[in-house]
């Protein structure tokens, strides 16, 4: 999944060691709580190397469980009620409305469209209220937090130019190996945006203009809802990157809490 994932190049990964890249396949369920064990080892290896991480992303949920130690073992689960979700979901039940109706605060989080989150938050509210309420923190990592705001207008245009180089760069033949391969839609791995709608259009539901406009869509709706999860957090300093030269202003900002 590189295209679709932008994933860093050769080149950017000769340059700057990363970490967490190519480490499972899109057949594989890895959630946030893989990523969080993953994660914390990576940074402990950083740490013992007397390096500095830099950690880049941008779901809201990760970035807690990986830097607050987001205790996700305080969040119930029932595979069987999840098991019920998922069909309810297949019968075209409108679980974000009820998600919406028993836990308002994790529905704002959650994209309507993807539903493995939508019915991970229903369950947990379900079996035990508001999931917000239930999520408790541990061991946290001092972290100094650097946001980027760029004036609106210039993201959209990014995004929509991001879209289309995917296309350039191969993201149908790579959609076409992945439906080849059988890979379930409902697969953590194809809530990734913009396979959704490469895969409709391979199959001629859509055509390409259309899933272009979808992947555009869907991501510029995302990009609100990060920036309405990150705004609460009185600890992120926030820069814009079109007027601010943002690798100086990072640094000014870790020399500072150093």
């Amino acid at each position: 999944m590189d295209v679709g994932t932008s994933k860093p190049s050769a080149e950017d990964r000769r340059r700057v060691p990363h970490h967490l890249i190519d480490v499972a396949d899109p057949g594989e369920r890895y959630d946030v709580s893989r990523y969080q064990r993953d994660g914390r080892a990576a940074l402990a290896d950083i740490a013992r190397r007397g390096r500095l991480a830099v950690v880049v992303g941008g779901t809201g949920l990760y970035v807690r469980a990986l830097l607050d130690g987001l205790d996700l073992d305080s969040v119930p689960t029932d595979p069987d009620l999840r098991a019920r979700l998922e069909a309810e979901a297949a019968a075209g039940a409108d679980l974000h409305a009820r998600l919406r109706a028993v836990d308002p605060e994790a529905a704002a989080h959650a994209d309507p469209r993807n539903l493995r989150r939508v019915i991970r938050y229903l369950e947990a509210s379900l079996l035990g209220g508001a999931v917000s309420a239930r999520w408790r923190t541990r061991d946290a990592i001092a972290a100094t937090r650097i946001g980027l705001a760029p004036p609106r207008a210039w993201l959209l245009d990014r995004i929509e130019r991001r879209v289309r180089a995917m296309v350039e760069g191969g993201v149908l033949d790579e959609a076409r190996r992945l439906v080849a391969r059988g890979i379930d839609a409902r697969l953590p791995s194809m809530s990734a945006h913009g396979y959704v709608h490469w895969m409709a259009h391979l199959r001629g539901e859509i055509d390409l203009g259309r899933a272009v406009a979808l992947t555009v869509r869907d991501t510029r709706a995302y990009s609100r809802r990060q920036m309405t999860w990150f705004r609460r957090d009185p600890g992120v300093r926030w820069c814009d990157p079109t007027s601010v030269n943002s690798v100086a202003f990072a640094s000014a900002a870790v020399d500072e809490a150093a």
